[in-house]
């Protein structure tokens, strides 16, 4: 689902009318670009919200029998996909923090939608390996296997998103060397 057509579908009559005046149709393109893409990382934090949801569960499923061994393993993922719902959550929207130093327009804003939108298709694979969790719960077979699995996914998750900003410097030619030697930065 791509959110910037619904946020272009939203705007009312009012908003159709003054994107006539003179340089106001620019700005409101980039402010829906925006919003489009904060819409887009709710939607990514809700949907790691509820596998957090899931993993607290199976970590419950944990607390007998020889799964016991790994839950401290369980736990450790569940915090790093909780930092990943925080930083999600608090991610730049192209005009504030780290992206002062580039001068963010179109192209770049929709690199850092594109990137959002390919996190969240990355993130729908956790799903596969929640399930091998529970299978492996289930058969009593395999678990520490499935555990180190759904860590290194997780541990993938975080690391691309690390690379968001690359994603706007890149768009905009720059990179994090060229925002270190930036003064004003």
């Amino acid at each position: 689902m791509d959110f910037r057509d619904t946020v272009e579908n939203s705007m009312g009559g009012f908003e159709e009318l003054v994107k006539k005046i003179p340089g106001y149709k620019g700005y409101k393109e980039k402010e829906m670009r925006r919003e489009a893409d904060t819409i887009l990382r709710e939607q990514i934090a809700r949907t790691l919200e509820g596998y957090w949801t899931q993993m607290n569960d199976l970590k419950s499923q944990m607390l007998t029998g020889a799964a016991i061994s790994q839950l401290d393993d369980m736990g450790r993922v569940s915090r790093r996909l909780q930092t990943l719902i925080d930083k999600v959550k608090a991610a730049a929207q192209g005009y504030a923090g780290f992206f002062d130093a580039v001068k963010v327009k179109e192209k770049e804003l929709d690199a850092l939608y594109e990137f959002d939108a390919n996190l969240l298709a990355q993130v729908d694979h956790l799903s596969g390996a929640i399930d091998a969790v529970q299978a492996a719960i289930d058969a009593e077979d395999g678990l520490p296997g499935a555990v180190r699995t759904l860590n290194k996914q997780v541990g993938e998750l975080l690391q691309t998103f690390e690379s968001r900003a690359d994603a706007v410097l890149r768009a905009a030619g720059m990179s994090a060397d060229d925002v270190a030697e930036n003064e004003e930065f």
